[in-house]
């Protein structure tokens, strides 16, 4: 396939999931089938891609060459599976990233700890092993301040993300969310919701140019590769 028609068939998915998200209101994540399964109503798609599996087989190739994120921005991707990709399509952002404010790593009184018992290499504690090579890691990285579960207040809301990041030589400011038991439906639905809101608030991921981090446990080999990826991706900008 060449290059514009390529790009031609991404603006039309990227219509597609807009309406898709326009038709409902109950629904904030949309995976590669969701968005298949509504925009195979364009005759261009179902001629493209008669099957979800070239519909995505189509996403994939775009995401190594570099290109789907130009034109669908509001899109997260699991690549810790070469195999088998998992896409996570969001509505678009419609306010400006506040992320770089003072206040993104303002402490809140509303926080108080509970349930950390594994240690970290600083003496610290955090709440899994996962977080625990994260934490650790960096711990090892120059240039880099960080908290653990550190509480912002944002428009009358208090979050706490796993991590917040200041990167000394940028003054820039990162939040990251590590979800660990994503297998579990219950605990994918409030992964799902807690990203939302960080996007109805501003935030784009770290891969399309922000400040916000999310990472997936699949397996241990699959961390470290994300991790080692977002530390060099931070440490660039």
């Amino acid at each position: 396939m060449n290059l514009p028609k390529a790009i031609s068939l991404l603006k039309i998915i990227s219509g597609e999931i807009d309406d898709f998200f326009n038709t409902t209101t109950q629904i904030t994540v949309a995976r590669s089938t969701d968005v298949y399964d509504f925009a195979r109503r364009k005759e261009a798609i179902r001629k493209e891609f008669p099957t979800a599996a070239l519909f995505g087989h189509f996403l994939k190739t775009m995401h190594q060459q570099g290109i789907l994120r130009q034109i669908i921005g509001n899109c997260n991707v699991d690549v810790s599976n070469p195999k088998f990709y998992q896409w996570r399509f969001y509505r678009k952002e419609a306010k400006a990233p506040t992320e770089l404010h003072s206040e993104s790593v303002r402490p809140s009184a509303k926080y108080f700890k509970s349930a950390r018992n594994i240690a970290t290499n600083d003496g610290g504690a955090v709440r899994s092993h996962q977080e625990q090579y994260i934490y650790n890691r960096l711990l090892e990285e120059d240039g880099l301040k960080f908290y653990y579960e550190r509480p912002f207040d944002i428009k009358g809301y208090n979050k706490i993300p796993d991590f917040t990041i200041l990167v000394h030589q940028s003054k820039t400011v990162y939040h990251w969310e590590h979800f660990g038991m994503i297998e579990d439906p219950d605990y994918e639905l409030y992964a799902e919701k807690k990203i939302q809101w960080y996007i109805d608030n501003g935030y784009r991921f770290l891969e399309n140019g922000g400040r916000f981090i999310v990472t997936y446990y699949r397996n241990d080999t699959a961390l470290e590769n994300d991790v080692d990826r977002i530390l060099k991706l931070i440490k660039a900008f």
